[in-house]
């Protein structure tokens, strides 16, 4: 002031009311309260936020690893249910194979079972047949020697040996036809 009134002028323009000093006091003040009380929360939050996110991505790479793992075994465990299924279908079918000879041998023994019995039938029923034809055509040869002969003959045991021999003549020449013709 006092050189304002002898008529100099003022060099420092900004200490005219000392507002420079005041200015730069609450600033230094403002950057002191910021620093003590703003910056420290928001440096923590974000250095949280930082961490959260390198946990984040550390989840998500041990994710994907055991994502990887379970597709292995997925794999690993498909592969080795192909294999026993077809280990076991293998087996059903060698199963399978192993009754039908089975019962293929069983039907087998049967039929020749019970064409056996057929056969022993037959020889049965054909003995039988022989047995009773022998009886009758003697019978029947002696009426009719009888008849020719105009007189009874009697079936004494030579005559009844004479008949029985050719009968066995029949029986033998009959026989004979038949292995000769491949027939039983």
């Amino acid at each position: 002031m006092t050189l304002a009134a002898e008529g100099g002028t003022n060099d420092i323009f900004l200490l005219p009311n000392s507002t420079f000093v005041v200015c730069l006091l609450i600033f230094v003040v403002m950057l002191w309260i910021f620093n003590r009380f703003i910056v420290p929360p928001l440096a923590k939050a974000m250095q949280e936020r930082e961490e959260m996110l390198k946990k984040q991505a550390e989840d998500r790479a041990q994710a994907a690893k055991r994502l990887e793992q379970a597709k292995e075994r997925y794999e690993s465990s498909l592969a080795e249910a192909r294999a026993e299924s077809t280990r076991i279908k293998d087996e059903a079918r060698a199963e399978a194979e192993k009754i039908r000879q089975q019962l293929r041998a069983e039907t087998d023994e049967e039929i020749a079972r019970i064409r056996a019995e057929g056969l022993a039938q037959l020889e049965e029923q054909r003995a039988a047949a022989v047995g009773s034809l022998r009886s009758e055509i003697g019978g029947l040869s002696t009426d009719l020697a009888g008849r020719i002969l105009g007189t009874p003959i009697a079936a004494d045991g030579a005559r009844k040996s004479t008949i029985e021999s050719y009968l066995a003549e029949l029986a033998s020449a009959d026989s004979g036809k038949q292995s000769v013709g491949g027939t039983s």
